[in-house]
């Protein structure tokens, strides 16, 4: 049996920080009938969840008007986004508006839509920022505020009991990255000794 609208905002209203999945956050949630904004101080950005059909649209609007930009810049970063959708498996980059803003989305399919589900789109759709921010250059500020939510996700695992080869098989095969990337990831973002199977604990 396919989830529901109602089904989705009961998920979000869990409000428990404590299991560090990003579908518990406190999540301020405005419903305009056929779509969802969620708001949460930690989070950079508004989150949409628009319900088409049989289809959960996520997606975020990034800032990032390539309309208003030097063509030459506007290429560069059409270049890149269009490399990292080659990478990237759930989630997308397109142009939205007139101003061609860069938006991220994922799409899941209601009928086989659960809460570990959603929150594998919410932790997809904000990865691939990671990626976008450190592709693109973006300021520091940008990239310290979606490399700490990178981080708690990767955080929560560890919490789970999952070895850095668990962590970066989920990099690779359930958000889209790819091999090498996602070790870079864990190296940088934990360093190069948190398996159990080394050490008995994680650093």
């Amino acid at each position: 049996m396919a989830a529901t609208k109602d089904e989705v905002i009961k998920w979000l209203e869990g409000k428990d920080d404590s299991t560090g999945n990003l579908v518990d956050i406190p999540w301020k949630i405005q419903d305009f009938d056929k779509y969802l904004v969620l708001e949460n101080e930690k989070i950079p950005f508004s989150i949409y969840l628009v319900f088409e059909g049989t289809v959960l649209r996520i997606f975020l609007r990034t800032g990032i008007e390539t309309a208003v930009i030097d063509t030459q810049e506007r290429l560069g970063i059409y270049r890149t986004l269009l490399l990292l959708n080659r990478q990237l498996d759930l989630v997308k980059f397109m142009l939205d508006g007139m101003n061609e803003e860069v938006i991220s989305r994922v799409d899941l399919e209601m009928v086989s839509l659960s809460k570990e589900e959603l929150n594998v789109g919410l932790n997809t759709l904000l990865s691939s920022l990671y990626l976008m921010v450190r592709a693109l250059k973006l300021e520091k500020e940008f990239q310290e505020k979606v490399s700490e939510r990178m981080m708690l996700m990767i955080q929560e695992m560890i919490n789970q009991g999952k070895s850095r080869e668990e962590i970066k098989a989920f990099l690779v095969t359930r958000i889209g990255m790819s091999k090498d990337d996602s070790e870079k990831i864990l190296n940088q973002l934990l360093g190069k000794s948190i398996d159990r199977s080394e050490s008995g604990m994680y650093a």
